[in-house]
């Protein structure tokens, strides 16, 4: 996604003198549309995958891109597509481990002009369960084409990689609304710190449903319109999603506690019967406006 303020975390080029096509087209994955819903039996991956590339009105791909190809452990293999889009896309997948196997190169017409092995820290298995959605990252890339005599010298760069897991994961939740709620993991492959801080739920506790967080948003009654800003009052939970009775997204903060001293003043720890057991709710009579205009 092009951004002045975003770092350069690697710069890898390739370079390819191109004078016929290499076997085949690439068969890209298809991204979602806004208006999907989760299936069954499938698992998601999301991210920004941008690219900068000059358009061939008469080609017919339209311009020349490069794509992240996922190989798996059912036999399955999907390669994700740069696109001149630069938000969040999504592709759906069937369960199971892949890691990134190759790194794949097209012209305009969608032909395959090269072809690389990631870099090695790319190429760490990754375990994608049903249900959930896997953020892989953002990445930048640029395309370039130069005519030689005999042939034309093509030119891949990926100019920078970011983890922005939760910057990614809040505009999946506001494009693609169907999804807002759905658990979440960060599986990027950029090497970098992420921006966003790790989640604080205890690793036996499972992510709750985007029902359950609807439902216990009210008892928290901490309601925010962005993960800027419930990530900036909640410091000791996690913001999750969820849709309010009006149909819009918004951010709750749930810690997580085993007493009411793991919650702050004003707050209990919930007991059976709650929508969710062992998160910090507003004790009654305790009503404080705590909505963010």
């Amino acid at each position: 996604m092009p951004s002045s303020n975003r770092s350069v975390r690697s710069r890898l080029v390739w370079l390819f003198g191109v004078a016929a096509s290499l076997a085949g087209c690439v068969a890209y994955a298809p991204s979602l549309k806004p208006d999907a819903a989760p299936a069954a039996g499938r698992a998601y991956l999301y991210g920004r995958f941008f690219m900068t590339s000059d358009s061939q009105p008469l080609a017919m791909d339209g311009y020349a891109t490069m794509g992240f190809k996922l190989s798996c452990d059912n036999g399955k293999s999907y390669t994700i597509r740069f696109r001149k889009n630069p938000h969040v896309q999504v592709i759906d997948i069937a369960p199971g481990t892949c890691a990134m196997t190759e790194i794949v190169f097209s012209d305009a017409d969608g032909g395959i002009k090269g072809r690389r092995a990631p870099p090695p820290g790319y190429r760490t298995p990754r375990v994608f369960t049903e249900g959930s959605a896997y953020y892989l990252g953002d990445y930048d890339a640029t395309s370039t084409h130069e005519w030689k005599v005999f042939v034309t010298e093509l030119r891949w760069e990926i100019t920078s990689e970011e983890n922005d897991y939760a910057g990614a994961t809040q505009e999946l939740f506001g494009i693609y609304r169907a999804f807002s709620g759905i658990p979440t993991a960060d599986r990027s492959f950029v090497s970098a710190v992420p921006k966003g801080r790790p989640r604080r739920r205890p690793d036996d506790v499972p992510s709750p449903s985007p029902k359950q967080v609807a439902a216990v948003a009210p008892l928290i009654d901490r309601t925010f319109p962005t993960m800027q800003a419930c990530e900036a009052a909640c410091a000791k939970g996690d913001c999750m999603a969820f849709r309010g009775a009006d149909g819009d997204a918004a951010m709750t903060c749930i810690t997580y506690c085993s007493s009411d001293g793991g919650c702050e003043d004003g707050f209990t720890c919930s007991g059976t019967g709650a929508p969710l057991t062992g998160v910090c709710v507003r004790r009654a009579g305790n009503e404080a406006a705590a909505a963010v205009p």
